[in-house]
């Protein structure tokens, strides 16, 4: 009797076990990844050149970093923010010292693995400034007018004093 009472207790043991795995769902872990959805010059012009970018993101990504690529996206050409928090969008300035001119690849990427990212092409032109004025300019410029104002008012003047 005790060893039928066994191979009954192992049978309905693998039975319950059986039964309890089918109602098991397995759990999908989100696969990490990152979309950037806009960005562009927000407000360029001669005095500003503020830039922004959009992304949505999938999974647990507390942290960003974003930076500014050659197109071939090899050589980090300019370092937008590092670790900052993840708030699915950025503006930043780009100082008029700047020496970016054209076409950069612009990535978003997952501060603790840079695999989890997004690049798109982002123009990026220095912002215009006039040059400084010439020192000492105007008043040559003043004195230039007056001269060539004086030389016609005296020939004007000479053939009228001729004539009497």
């Amino acid at each position: 009797m005790k060893k039928r009472v066994k191979i009954k207790l192992v049978l309905l043991t693998l039975a319950v076990i059986f039964l309890y795995s089918f109602s098991i769902t397995p759990r999908t872990v989100a696969q990490e990844s990152i979309t950037i959805w806009s960005h562009g010059c927000s407000a360029c012009n001669q005095e500003t050149n503020v830039y922004e970018v959009d992304w949505t993101y999938t999974g647990v990504i507390p942290y960003v970093s974003i930076y500014l690529y050659d197109e071939a996206v090899t050589t980090i050409e300019y370092v937008v923010v590092e670790n900052t928090p993840n708030l699915n969008t950025y503006n930043w300035s780009m100082p008029v010292s700047h020496t970016l001119d054209g076409n950069y690849s612009l990535v978003v990427c997952d501060s603790s693995n840079h695999n989890v990212n997004d690049t798109v092409y982002q123009g990026i032109y220095p912002i215009l400034t006039f040059p400084p004025p010439i020192p000492g300019f105007p008043i040559f410029l003043i004195g230039l007018i007056t001269g060539i104002t004086s030389v016609i008012a005296a020939i004007s003047l000479t053939k009228k004093l001729r004539k009497r």
